[in-house]
């Protein structure tokens, strides 16, 4: 028999990597340690104290959706990744994606670009330019000539 229950999250805990143990409240009803089922390539850890809808088969629930004051604002179109308004990415109606982590972002693994790098200073080709191009002053108080080994562009 299948049931719609709004829940508020008790606990949630990950069992070895592959399942997560749920234990929520809805309407006097105790769900405790059933599994929860999420969507493939997804995977989230409720907090205590979330508000969810799950739906329920037997001693699976499956969390249908969540109501969080913490979610970022979007627009129209777009997606977003989130665990609070403060860390996020979201796929913007523009073509764009917009990241938000107070942490920083690691990256295990190349970075390849295809466009400019770019930071509050420039961008890595104009850094690029400027290192090719440079000169220093030699031992006798002259200017050396630009570098030899200039950076690939």
């Amino acid at each position: 028999m299948m049931k719609f229950f709004t829940s508020i999250v008790e606990s949630c805990k990950d069992v070895a990597g592959k399942l997560r143990n749920l234990t929520a409240k809805a309407n006097d009803i105790e769900f405790e340690d059933r599994q929860l089922m999420q969507q493939f390539g997804f995977i989230s850890i409720p907090r205590k104290g979330d508000r969810m809808l799950l739906l329920q088969f037997g001693n699976v629930v499956i969390a249908v959706a969540s109501d969080s004051a913490d979610r970022p604002a979007v627009n129209e179109g777009e997606t977003a990744l989130y665990r609070e308004k403060e860390h996020y990415i979201i796929l913007k109606d523009d073509g764009t994606i917009a990241i938000k982590a107070s942490g920083g972002v690691d990256i295990d693994g190349d970075l390849r670009v295809t466009g400019d790098v770019q930071d509050k200073s420039g961008t890595l080709d104009r850094l690029r330019q400027n290192y090719n191009k440079h000169t220093h002053v030699g031992n006798l108080g002259a200017p050396t000539s630009p570098t030899t080994d200039a950076q690939d562009m």
